[in-house]
């Protein structure tokens, strides 16, 4: 009798970075945020270099109204997980949605100096720029 069904994730191989990211995912995803931030930072111990986990715990906390919070979380990020772009563009954004207009391009010029800025970066950076005239 093949006992495969019943092996653990982990002994099928399946990352186990990747399996708490899903879980917090489900609970951002049903709106528990405060509980999906939780599970995000456990993937971050296990997994400090992936930019999702980063991005993922900032945006929990903006959604509960900690946008000050979520912006260290995005810095943090962009310095565990370089490059991380998408921790530099959440972080543009926070910047200009507060009114800090100069500290906002500054921020967004450090995506365009990245040495992985490709087309697509130019892309969103520019539909970003577009989108906080």
């Amino acid at each position: 009798m093949s006992t495969s069904h019943q092996q653990s994730p982990f002994a099928r191989g399946i990352d186990p970075a990747e399996l708490v990211y899903c879980k917090g995912f489900e609970l951002h995803a049903d709106g528990r945020y405060a509980d999906a931030a939780e599970v995000f930072r456990v993937m971050l111990q296990i997994a400090p270099t992936d930019e999702r986990g980063w991005l993922a715990l900032g945006d929990c906390h903006e959604k509960i109204g900690q946008k000050r919070i979520a912006f260290e979380i995005y810095g943090a990020g962009s310095v565990a997980a370089q490059p991380a772009p998408r921790c530099l563009i959440a972080r543009f954004r926070i910047l200009y949605d507060a009114g800090r207009f100069t500290d906002a391009d500054a921020a967004i010029s450090d995506v365009e100096l990245l040495p992985e800025h490709d087309e697509r970066m130019s892309k969103i950076v520019s539909d970003e720029r577009r989108a906080r005239p």
